[in-house]
């Protein structure tokens, strides 16, 4: 009787696995080459579930504060998921640039959201173009905030035109740089020049550029302090993470990491608000992986501690 018992839960985890599977590919819209490769990716899709039932369990219990799910990334190894994040390319840190200073205290929180300032969720899905989305990220919200308009810019215009500024598609690029070229040569919109999710020649309409910049702030490395005031007093700001690892299944909660790295920096996101919960203090962050991913597209992160180097390099432009 208890063999019968054991093979018929068996069977029931089995056909509830599948199921998940099944639901995985669709709403995630996933194909396959063969069913050779479909067998190697359901394999490592029944790995992660694993881990993501594995950590759920510690949420449940209380021993983290940040539950996981299945997302558009339960099909790839975590190897597959760390060459996916593309920060730098070539592209060279500036040696000078003007650094922030805060010139009014910042308010106890705020969320740039809520006044509409922040563009929708966008998804940058397989191209390494994070750091065109967190240059965008923050652009449009100083237009909002200082010109009153919002509008989508686009990502695809610095993935195609901004390489001779060492940035390189959908290979990395730095949001500095991404600012200079804008700096020179303007921006079109998202609907004038659509996202392709891939590298193309360069479609650049001189004639229809949205807005340029007259430079950026860095804010003072590894400084949350002035990253806070920035964020409260000026407006969303770009941001640069090290999102290895935890990340790649993180569903809602306050994100915490110890194994993260704030030396190691390789995606870059858009910090657009900061609060407290239960005396928790966190950073609202707005990602490019779509509002499937985490709450509706962001992450609340830890803030007190430069978690996963959030403060390491962060900048916004000046119109």
């Amino acid at each position: 009787m208890k063999v019968f018992i054991l093979i018929a839960c068996l069977a029931v985890a089995v056909s509830a696995n599948k199921a998940l599977w099944e639901d995985f590919k669709s709403n995630h819209k996933k194909s396959y080459k063969s069913l050779i490769e479909e067998r190697l990716r359901h394999q490592i899709f029944l790995n992660n579930l694993d881990i993501i039932e594995k950590h759920n369990v510690e949420y449940e219990q209380g021993l983290t504060s940040f539950k996981k799910g299945v997302n558009q990334f339960a099909d790839w190894t975590r190897e597959e998921f760390g060459a996916f994040l593309k920060l730098s390319g070539s592209a060279e840190r500036p040696k000078t640039t003007e650094k922030f200073q805060a010139v009014q205290a910042a308010p106890d929180s705020i969320d740039w959201r809520s006044t509409g300032s922040v563009t929708p969720v966008k998804d940058q899905g397989s191209c390494g173009s994070c750091w065109a989305f967190s240059t965008t990220g923050s652009l449009e919200s100083q237009l909002k905030i200082q010109k009153g308009k919002l509008i989508s810019l686009s990502e695809q215009n610095l993935v195609d035109c901004a390489g001779s500024y060492g940035n390189e598609g959908c290979n990395g690029g730095l949001m500095t740089s991404a600012f200079e070229y804008i700096q020179d040569h303007g921006i079109n919109s998202e609907a004038a020049y659509p996202y392709e999710e891939r590298d193309r020649r360069c479609r650049f309409n001189a004639s229809a550029v949205i807005t340029k910049v007259s430079g950026y702030v860095q804010i003072q490395e590894d400084s949350e302090e002035d990253l806070l005031n920035a964020v409260g007093t000026v407006g969303p700001v770009s941001v640069s993470i090290d999102a290895s690892d935890e990340f790649q299944f993180y569903e809602s909660g306050l994100f915490t990491d110890r194994t993260c790295d704030k030396a190691y920096l390789n995606h870059g996101v858009l910090a657009v608000g900061y609060g407290s919960e239960n005396g928790k203090d966190f950073w609202i962050v707005k990602n490019s992986w779509g509002p499937s991913w985490g709450e509706r597209g962001y992450i609340r992160m830890n803030r007190g501690k430069n978690m996963c180097g959030i403060a390491s390099d962060a900048c916004y432009p000046k119109l």
